[in-house]
């Protein structure tokens, strides 16, 4: 018999699915765990940090039976990586899922401040078109760099070309990704900054990437340049940001991950024109139930046939 936690809520023909294909699975919501059920789970399903304190009862347990932690995030720096390595409970992300999502929303930042949306939206307010067609730039020939060229920095690139951008990819290895027109290593990337436009960073958070956009980055960047983060907040040095912006060495920012989430009220970022803030979002799908048990399904075929995970399974020591 195997148990599965659910964190995430299945649609009815998901939990009829299951139910049929795998009757020796049962099935516990978490609204409707009890204290004895829970040395009985073995999977985790749709894991997300609001409940880290039931994890860390089941990492201290001795008697714990847990064997995978299926997330609902891409991303899993809040995980206690070193602890479930210890004791072999393996680890998936959502990743991928996000991908277009995520894509979607960069290029809304995109056109919100190429197509001078910002000035129209102002301009509004003052029954106005208040438009400077000087201030309106195509994307067509600009050049974007992608920090991190896995499923979102991959579907990023995908619609870039699509506007006719060029296209540089940053990763560890500097090994060629799909839709990139260039590839270089986290260590070839400073020579090409002075030719780019956009910068849009997806990257995990390890300890390589803490911090990873600080002062010495932002002195190096066309100061024409717009910086995104869809990736992870504390990637970026928000003083050394904020600083940059104020004094020109960057155009402009759109930003939806912070250090500190929600965004502190006494943020100068709040009363900056060109930084633009959505709150955590850019990854939010219409029909994420759907997404996320497509992700989860050929994994849990794999599990109870070996206990293996087929896809997604994540690098106790990279970190993703």
């Amino acid at each position: 018999m195997t148990t599965m936690l659910t964190m995430e809520s299945l649609k009815p023909e998901q939990s009829t699915f299951l139910k049929q294909t795998y009757p020796e699975l049962t099935i516990i919501p978490v609204e409707a765990l009890v204290a004895d059920q829970l040395r009985q789970i073995n999977i985790i399903y749709g894991y997300k940090n609001t409940y880290a304190k039931l994890l860390t009862q089941l990492l201290n347990d001795p008697q714990s039976k847990l064997k995978w932690l299926q997330t609902i995030s891409a991303g899993v720096d809040y995980l206690p990586l070193a602890q479930l390595a210890k004791k072999h409970i393996l680890v998936s992300s959502a990743s991928g899922i996000h991908a277009q999502a995520i894509s979607q929303n960069v290029f809304g930042y995109l056109l919100y401040w190429a197509r001078a949306l910002d000035k129209a939206i102002a301009a509004k307010t003052q029954h106005q078109y208040g438009l400077d067609p000087q201030k309106i730039v195509n994307l067509d020939g600009k050049t974007m760099m992608i920090f991190g060229t896995g499923h979102i920095g991959q579907q990023i690139a995908k619609v870039a070309q699509v506007f006719n951008m060029h296209v540089i990819g940053v990763n560890r290895s500097g090994r060629a990704k799909p839709s990139f027109d260039q590839i270089v290593d986290d260590q070839g990337y400073a020579a090409l900054l002075a030719d780019v436009a956009y910068i849009v960073n997806v990257m995990p958070l390890t300890t390589a990437t803490h911090h990873f956009f600080n002062a010495q980055f932002f002195e190096q960047v066309n100061h024409q340049a717009t910086f995104i983060n869809v990736g992870r907040g504390p990637s970026v040095d928000e003083t050394a940001l904020i600083n940059a912006l104020s004094h020109g060495q960057i155009k402009a920012a759109a930003l939806d991950v912070f250090e500190m989430e929600p965004l502190p009220q006494t943020s100068p970022l709040w009363q900056m024109n060109n930084v633009l803030i959505t709150p955590h979002t850019s990854g939010l799908l219409e029909h994420f139930r759907i997404a996320f048990f497509n992700v989860f399904k050929p994994n849990l075929a794999q599990f109870m046939k070996d206990g293996t995970l087929i896809r997604n399974q994540i690098d106790y020591h990279a970190g993703y």
